[in-house]
């Protein structure tokens, strides 16, 4: 099995959105309560790409595995 990666598109958001839900939901490495709508997920990646970070997915035969973006530190 390939595993690419590559720039995220919005056709990746649903599932960007589902692995990150499943993090909100069942574990501790977020800062939310609440999942975020797919709608609000969007805007956050278009948010980070038009600050000129990078968000990537990484994909293995056609699935996004997983995805990954940066963004400036918050003090």
């Amino acid at each position: 099995m390939d595993l690419i990666i590559r720039d995220a598109c919005l056709a990746d958001l649903p599932a960007i959105s589902a692995i990150y839900a499943a993090e909100v939901r069942d574990h501790v490495n977020t800062y939310e309560y609440d999942v975020p709508s797919q709608e609000e997920m969007q805007g956050r990646m278009q948010a980070t790409v038009a600050a000129g970070y990078p968000y990537l997915v990484a994909v293995a035969a056609g699935e996004v595995l997983g995805y990954a973006y940066a963004s400036s530190y918050r003090a």
